[in-house]
């Protein structure tokens, strides 16, 4: 169906009208057959006409047929989605970070923590829905990576104008300010045990995990100021290296798949075994008082806390002081050991009803024993030159003397026990000479003893190798610190009072639960990281394609941005499109593994007011941001 064009003179003025003509098939061949006379039309009904007709004529495999077939049709008539723009006038502007926060959109809402912190906090009047600025926080802080503001004052003024987080979310930004995303830590904090309660099983029911054995593991975390009114910043043990400074201890129990459970920060002077009845006490009143095993390390495993464990009915599996190991010397010489990894043996031995493992690596016992030997030479070395100064006269005060002795012994630490050294003095108490000999006996037993460790745990029905793998799982806690110290920047810490300081920890927290929610997505979908640059001559020399971190996934995602291109017509509109950039292959490519689609844009097109050029905040998204992608 088609529009056909007549023209007839008369009176010496000519006209044109159009009929309404559609194409037949006949046994004579083709025919036209008009459908309606539609006389005279002006431009605005020829474009009307012209839109019917195409939409009821359809070409065979569904392409337009064209609305009018004579060559005199012009080309311009002022259809308003077709217009004329300048080439050299298209412009680029307001790029923003799109592709990782997106992403972080899309992991909070596969955990549901949309609507669980929308259940749990209390909603007032407020401008901007309180569970919309934990996502803002939470999400900055996942992807806080690639150059984010650590703190919410640094949000508020650059960070968050940097991402299209305003477009994602629909709050513009003059309304994310410091006091406002302040007063969300303070109302996050209130709602903590309901929120992580209900993570807990929201995470059971997306990735089948068991809450029956359980990781748990202490951190500390230091700040750089006076903190002088905060009641949790201490000094102590710090695993931070960094005794000058007060700190907290953050405590986080985690599944064996690394999941983060339950979390709690106690003061910067707190002990690690005080600090643990407090947190089965807490996981019990929480979550109920099932058997669990309770996986921790040696700094945690005290007898006091062993016996906790026993009355509660809770099993536990432990690492031991190295002391320990004395007390088996004789099963560390036997050869009824059994490899649970090429360089790694175990066996077990049942004492008192328990279940004592010893673990052996043959790398660490290489390490060990390189470090005992260096420490031994340079005390050796250090002990032949202090006895040639002796000798020769040039030191004869016996008092110098033993301070360089104490002085190598506080050099030569793991050396010095196995080493006795012997001061000789003439009847004037000068010294004479210096002589030294060493425990053969120690050395022996330290041989025997390198690269072992000795675990416990009252399972008897576990076999050695079960327990040691299971023991070896506590490094997915120390995993979780690492990637929420170094990934998320959980330091430095800008607040100042306690109830902030734990809302700020919370908040890692709960970012490292997405991130832990896309390795695991990751890792399921095989997706790689990709070593374009190989030895062409040998391939297999050089570095291999390995499992891709959440780290690489964000950093490559970020690089898809949102911006807007600026179209100027020849009439002298400008036209603003706001898209979001194409992926490249590597980009496209963790998308589709993740299930994901990628948004071509967010909010509708629109002509450019003169306020875009005044540093006014961009219009809040005109469509619903739910609908932009599928869901996982």
């Amino acid at each position: 169906m088609f529009l056909r064009k007549y023209q007839r003179t008369k009176d010496g003025k000519r006209h044109t009208y159009f009929a309404l003509v559609e194409s037949q098939r006949t046994e004579r061949g083709p025919r036209q057959r008009v459908v309606a006379q539609l006389g005279e039309l002006s431009e605005d009904q020829q474009r009307r006409w012209q839109r019917t007709a195409v939409f009821h004529a359809r070409h065979e495999e569904g392409e337009e047929l064209p609305l009018f077939l004579d060559a005199e049709a012009t080309p311009s008539s002022p259809d308003p989605d077709i217009v004329r723009i300048r080439l050299g006038k298209v412009g680029w502007t307001n790029a923003r970070a799109f592709g990782d926060v997106w992403l972080g959109w899309q992991l909070w809402r596969k955990l549901s923590l949309d609507k669980i912190v929308a259940r749990h906090i209390k909603t007032g009047r407020e401008t901007v829905s309180p569970a919309t600025m934990v996502a803002i926080e939470v999400i900055s802080r996942l992807c806080i990576g690639q150059g984010g503001e650590t703190s919410e004052f640094g949000l508020a003024e650059q960070g968050y104008r940097r991402t299209a987080l305003a477009d994602l979310l629909g709050v513009p930004d003059d309304l994310v300010t410091k006091d406002r995303l302040y007063r969300t830590l303070d109302a996050l904090l209130e709602a903590k045990e309901p929120i992580e309660r209900d993570l807990k099983e929201r995470l059971g029911e997306l990735f089948s995990l068991q809450f029956d054995l359980l990781l748990c593991d202490l951190t500390s975390s230091f700040f750089e100021g006076l903190m002088e009114d905060s009641e949790l910043a201490k000094r102590g043990h710090s695993r931070d290296h960094r005794s000058d400074c007060k700190q907290i201890v953050l405590a986080l129990v985690v599944t064996p798949d690394g999941f983060p459970v339950y979390h709690e920060v106690f003061a910067g002077n707190t002990n690690d075994a005080v600090a643990f009845p407090q947190i089965v006490e807490t996981m019990e009143s929480r979550f109920g008082q099932a058997r669990r095993v309770w996986v921790l390390d040696r700094g945690i495993a005290s007898q006091k806390n062993l016996d906790f464990l026993r009355e509660r009915k809770q099993s536990f599996l432990v690492g031991t002081p190295r002391s320990r190991l004395g007390e088996f010397d004789e099963e560390l010489c036997t050869r009824d050991w059994r490899h649970v990894r090429p360089h790694v043996e175990v066996k077990s031995v049942e004492r008192d009803g328990q279940t004592y493992v010893l673990a052996r690596s043959v790398r660490r016992r290489a390490k060990e024993k390189a470090i005992r030997k260096r420490q031994l030479l340079g005390l050796h070395g250090d002990l032949i030159k202090l006895s040639r100064r002796v000798l020769a006269g040039r030191l004869k005060d016996t008092d110098k003397v033993l301070e360089s002795v104490g002085r190598f012994r506080e050099r030569w630490p793991a050396a010095s026990r196995f080493v006795d050294v012997e001061v000789k003095r003439d009847q004037a108490g000068q010294s004479t000479a210096v002589s030294w000999s060493y425990h053969k006996d120690k050395l022996h037993t330290a041989l025997a003893r390198d690269g072992a460790y000795l675990l416990l745990s009252d399972k008897t029905d576990w076999s050695a190798e079960d327990l040691w793998r299971t023991y070896i799982q506590l490094t997915r806690a120390e995993d979780a610190f690492r990637a929420m110290k170094s990934n998320l920047l959980l330091r430095p810490m800008w607040h100042q009072t306690s109830d902030r300081i734990e809302a700020h920890v919370f908040v890692c927290v709960l970012a490292y639960a997405l991130w832990k929610a896309l390795a695991h997505m990751l890792g399921n979908a095989g997706v790689k990281t990709r070593i374009r640059k190989k030895d062409p001559d040998d391939p297999e020399s050089g570095p291999q394609d390995r499992p891709m971190s959440p780290a690489i996934a964000l950093k490559l995602l970020h690089d898809v941005q949102i911006g807007d291109i600026l179209l100027e017509t020849v009439t002298g509109r400008t036209l603003r499109l706001r898209r979001v950039a194409r992926p490249n292959s590597e980009q496209a490519e963790i998308i589709a593994a993740l299930g994901l689609s990628l948004p071509e844009r967010i909010c509708a097109d629109r002509d450019v007011t003169p306020q875009d050029f005044t540093g006014n905040p961009s219009p809040e998204p005109t469509s619903n941001p739910e609908k932009c992608s599928e869901d996982f």
